[in-house]
């Protein structure tokens, strides 16, 4: 094992969700659930990086090259450039429009659908994704995280209440 100033950072990583996990084990269930999960894991997974780099056998000689390559942009026209980054920002404007006007609930399995079949998705595909994103909202975030979801102008002019 090789254990070098690089890997500094790292032990730093694993002290810091350490110290976070120890801070959380002393609060409410409630409370801590997402530190004590995603900061064992980061944890176990950083600890893992750890161990997978000082059994590395090449750190004395040069570093690794990534054995891929790097994306290049093989468009150049400008304008083409521009008008496919507002198109991009149209779609998050229209998003953000519609999470305002019926909801957060309803916008985003609307969203999922309106954009799979506008780039081409198969209805099949699209309605598999539709019904996995509004499974996921109900399930997860209503019924086990009972999240609050901001009132919607729509939902103020029907009355509707969550």
């Amino acid at each position: 094992m090789h254990f070098k100033a690089t890997d500094l950072f790292t032990v730093f990583i694993i002290l810091v969700l350490g110290v976070a996990v120890y801070t959380a084990s002393h609060w409410e269930l409630r409370a801590s659930i997402i530190v004590l999960s995603l900061g064992s894991m980061g944890v176990l997974m950083a600890s893992a990086q750890l161990v997978l780099d000082c059994l590395d056998s090449n750190r004395d000689g040069e570093p690794k090259k990534l054995d891929m390559e790097l994306p290049t942009i093989k468009d150049t026209d400008p304008n083409k450039t521009f008008w496919g980054t507002m198109e991009i920002w149209g779609w998050l404007a229209g998003l953000f429009l519609a999470i305002h006007v019926i909801g957060l609930r309803a916008a985003l399995p609307v969203f999922v659908l309106v954009y799979a079949k506008f780039y081409g998705a198969s209805w099949r595909l699209t309605l598999i994704l539709t019904a996995m994103i509004t499974a996921f909202i109900l399930g997860v975030y209503d019924n086990i995280m009972h999240v609050y979801w901001p009132d919607s102008v729509l939902g103020d002019l029907l009355g509707w209440e969550d």
